[in-house]
């Protein structure tokens, strides 16, 4: 088995990478990584051979997938800035073409695509959407859409070009190993660390441990139905409850009361203009406040079929998570 990881300088890859050199030696192994990129030093010194091209240039993709047996797409961006949509569209969906191209003609025995439950539709309410939820998210929010058009590019190659390609739905990622100190979730532990942090988003989403995620990514190398979808979530909860229970972690004060929506929404906007004529890129944005008051919450009984997976308790995820921010990003000075 030859495999070529996308994405692999990113917080699943951080993880992914390590875990594949154990099962399948690191001469069996390709990280194709966007020039400019950082090599994590979990990965660093493992002998991984190490590509460099731009996942929307179809040259460089199809020269990287030559030669491999098996792929796991994981390059991808995520934003909600609505200025980013056309880097969104173009990394999100014509990388994904760029991608399914070069294995049709590398003739590839499995892609494994790394979605986003944001590609799935989802019920505002908190009941349980799952992979045939009709995709719904409103086009205010570029990353959801970018992402189920990147989806349904390998939809369409598998049902019209045979291409063997299943697809991973993951929820939003949290749990140790995370080596960026600016990813959403570390600077919650930064933030509640400082403390005390007041006020929460007042509604919920979904959410797993990135040792799920490669632990199944592994497993989709070889098990899961061609064209299938499956959704990759650990657990549904509040955004109060994520924050509760990073602040029992972290022994600090936390007052989660639920901040309307509209008013987020507002204040996005309010950074979003701003961010015109700073040129920064804005904290918060109206696309995510309209997104924090809503409960899109989901079923991973799919998942747990098809791989024979059990997920780790969402108390364990936070507090191991916790600790390795502590180890990385406070101890460490």
């Amino acid at each position: 088995m030859k495999i070529l990881v996308t994405g692999a300088t990113g917080f699943v890859g951080a993880v992914l990478i390590p875990e594949l050199a154990r099962d399948h030696g690191a001469a069996a192994l390709t990280a194709l990584v966007m020039p400019g990129d950082r090599i994590p030093a979990s990965w660093a010194g493992l002998g991984v051979r190490v590509l460099y091209a731009d996942i929307a240039e179809a040259a460089g993709v199809r020269a990287a997938v030559a030669g491999h047996s098996h792929v796991i797409h994981m390059a991808g961006l995520i934003s909600y800035w609505k200025r980013d949509r056309r880097l969104l569209d173009r990394v999100n969906r014509e990388g994904v073409r760029c991608l399914v191209d070069a294995c049709l003609a590398a003739k590839v025995e499995r892609l494994v695509h790394i979605s986003s439950v944001g590609a799935v539709g989802f019920h505002r309410d908190g009941t349980l959407a799952d992979e045939r939820t009709p995709f719904n998210w409103p086009d205010s929010l570029p990353y959801m859409t970018s992402k189920h058009a990147g989806q349904q590019v390998v939809e369409a190659a598998v049902q019209a070009r045979r291409l063997p390609a299943i697809i991973l739905n993951p929820a939003s990622i949290m749990g140790p190993g995370d080596h960026a100190a600016h990813t959403p979730h570390n600077r919650l532990y930064r933030s509640i660390w400082r403390g005390p942090l007041f006020g929460s988003f007042s509604g919920g989403l979904a959410v797993v441990d990135v040792r799920d995620l490669t632990a199944i990514i592994g497993k989709a190398l070889q098990q899961g139905r061609i064209g299938e979808r499956y959704l990759v979530v650990g657990a549904n909860l509040t955004y109060a409850e994520v924050i509760r229970q990073v602040s029992r972690c972290c022994g600090r004060k936390a007052y989660p009361f639920p901040v309307p929506a509209p008013l987020i929404a507002v204040a996005g906007a309010t950074l979003e203009l701003a961010s015109r004529f700073s040129g920064n890129r804005p904290l918060l944005t109206a696309a995510y406040g309209r997104l924090s008051g809503w409960r899109a919450y989901y079923d991973n009984s799919k998942s747990r079929r098809a791989f024979g997976h059990e997920y780790i308790a969402v108390e364990r995820t936070i507090a191991d998570g916790w600790q390795y921010y502590r180890r990385h990003f406070i101890d460490a000075g």
